[in-house]
Formats: structure tokens, sequence, C-alpha cells
């Protein structure tokens, strides 16, 4: 269950609230909604990760808390870089850092070859769906904690949707 309201300023952008996860149908109802197409995208930046050696609680943050998840043993905790190789760094300093799990990641990422400070180097292997929502979002993140942003998109890769800030989107993804 999940609803599209109208926020602004400016009036009537379009802000998805979902308390609970959601589900690969729900992208489409949510297109259908916004009266949109998805459109596809794939990641242009990389990403620097390390794998977890102890539970460690992440921060995903981007001029603020955007959300938080627990990374186990062995999932990877990940820094998107830009095309050009910097990690990508908030208003504040912080870097985009959030947990894949570690079932998950060589689905989504292979190695580039190199290092950084934050860990080695991994490039997409898929693209993605999305959809924009001006007005920001509020959802249940698949790792069961609540996701937020001003303005972002959601995410449909694969099984799982998520949100995406806007900044960070535009920084990492290119659309087809």
């Amino acid at each position: 269950m999940f609803e599209i309201i109208k926020v602004g300023p400016p009036p009537g952008m379009p802000r998805l609230i979902a308390p609970i996860k959601l589900e690969p149908a729900d992208f489409a109802k949510a297109a259908a909604l916004l009266g949109v197409e998805p459109f596809r995208a794939t990641k242009t930046g990389l990403v620097a990760a390390r794998f977890a050696k102890h539970r460690e609680r992440i921060e995903t943050r981007w001029n603020g808390k955007e959300t938080e998840a627990i990374a186990e043993p062995g999932d990877a905790i990940v820094c998107n870089m830009s095309p050009s190789r910097e990690i990508l760094r908030d208003a504040e300093g912080h870097p985009n850092a959030y947990v894949i799990l570690r079932e998950k990641f060589p689905e989504l990422y292979e190695p580039e070859g190199t290092t950084s400070e934050q860990g080695d180097i991994y490039r997409s292997k898929a693209a993605v769906h999305a959809l924009y929502f001006a007005g920001g979002f509020e959802l249940m993140a698949p790792w069961g904690e609540v996701q937020r942003a001003n303005s972002g998109y959601l995410i449909h890769n694969g099984s799982e949707l998520y949100g995406n800030n806007k900044e960070t989107f535009d920084a990492t993804y290119q659309r087809q």
C-alpha cells in the first residue's frame, strides 16, 4: 500500500509515501498514477566497497539522514563514486555510503581493478528502471528502514524497489 501526494512549493510536486515495503508490481502502479513511462538508466559512476568483518550500523546521508542499515559480516559497505573516481560527499562532507547484502553484491557489481581509500573499486553490471518524484519520497526500504529524500527517484532493480535522492542519482546514473 502506497500513496502519491502533491506537495510544494511549487505546488503539485508528487511525493511517494510507502509505509510498507514496495513490491515490483507497485512500480507499474506508481508509473500509471504519475501518468509517465518509467525510464531505463545505467550506473555510470563507480562504487568503492569494503566487506564488513563484524556487525556495523551504516547511516546513509545526503544533506541529512536518508536511511540506515545493519551490515552483517560479509555484506558490502559501498560508497558511490563519480565517473571521475571521486567519492560522492554531501554538503557536510559525509560519503554517500550504504549496505548491499553479500549475496546480492556479485549480481550488481564486478571488480574494476583498482582501489580507493574506501575500498576496492567496482562497476555496475546492470541497468535499472526509474521514476522521478519531484516532491521526494518516504518509503520502507527493502532492508526494513525508512528512506527519505526531498526529491529523488524510485528505483526498480530486479526484485527490489528503493529510493535514491536526486543529487546522487544525477551524479551516478545516465538515462538510456
